[in-house]
């Protein structure tokens, strides 16, 4: 009991840690940011272009752990336990160069019923999952096609995971409680386009692949968006997905995908 209670200290330390450094990363970017912003305005006004934007993703959360076992959570499940979420992205623009921050963070959890193991734990009726996920892209790159009407560039970057899973499993007449993580950078290289249609309405997708802390990460998305007077809206698909190394803690795969809407400030 002395070494589980050691344990989960020990747990709890190093992910206030991993989540102090993401948010320090985040920060000094964000900070980077603006100085550009400031520098772009002295050197050439209206020469760089900032985007903001707010979506809501609308996913279905698949995963694997080590011991073999499947997790659902559907997003009707993440609407009905939602705990906390973030979800928004960056940009900037200056001629064919590009830079994107994209935050993801989710806090969930569920209740199924279950019959047999789970994590090498017996469960008898009942098992609490607690999921809490923050997914960091930095990505830049530069736009090799510009014609006006198509758009099209390569990019590289790092992505970032940090993934707890919380458990509380019945056994005979006790509750046993578990907490395991994962925290992984990757580097990724990927493509980045778009397609202007005459009426205002433009199609635009993004794909990358990675490997480092993970076996292999990739995602792709892609949407359709209409630029009104004040912002863009956007709606779309983006699918996201992890494959761990043999000495992960917490998982063998993960896949989070769903359709989203997004609204977009540019200046």
């Amino acid at each position: 009991m002395k070494n589980r209670k050691e344990k989960h200290s020990a747990l709890g330390v190093s992910t206030n840690v991993a989540l102090q450094k993401s948010l320090l990363l985040l920060i000094t970017v964000m900070l980077l940011l603006v100085a550009a912003s400031v520098s772009a305005e002295e050197k050439s006004a209206g020469d760089t272009e900032f985007g903001f934007e707010a979506y809501l993703w609308m996913p279905t959360i698949r995963s694997t752990t080590i011991t073999g076992d499947p997790v659902l959570i559907t997003f009707g499940d993440i609407l009905k336990n939602l705990d906390f979420t973030v979800m928004l992205r960056g940009s900037v623009q200056k001629d064919r160069f590009f830079g994107i921050t994209d935050i993801l963070y989710l806090n969930v959890g569920d209740s199924q019923k279950h019959t047999g193991e789970f994590l090498g734990q017996p469960v008898e009726g009942k098992l609490d999952i607690g999921l809490e996920a923050w997914v960091l892209n930095f990505i830049g790159g530069y736009e090799l096609i510009d014609n006006g009407k198509d758009t099209f560039g390569l990019s590289a970057g790092a992505r970032y995971l940090k993934l707890t899973l919380d458990t509380t499993v019945r056994v005979e007449d006790q509750k046993k409680k578990d907490s395991v993580s994962e925290n992984v950078w990757d580097g990724v290289v990927g493509l980045k386009g778009r397609h202007n249609f005459p009426d205002g309405h433009y199609f635009n997708y993004y794909a990358d692949v990675g490997t480092g802390g993970a076996k292999l990460t990739w995602q792709v998305f892609a949407g359709f968006a209409y630029d009104y007077r004040k912002f863009t809206g956007a709606i779309g698909y983006r699918y996201l997905k992890w494959n761990f190394k043999n000495d992960a803690k917490a998982m063998d795969n993960m896949t989070v995908h769903g359709p989203f809407l997004s609204a977009k400030w540019t200046w």
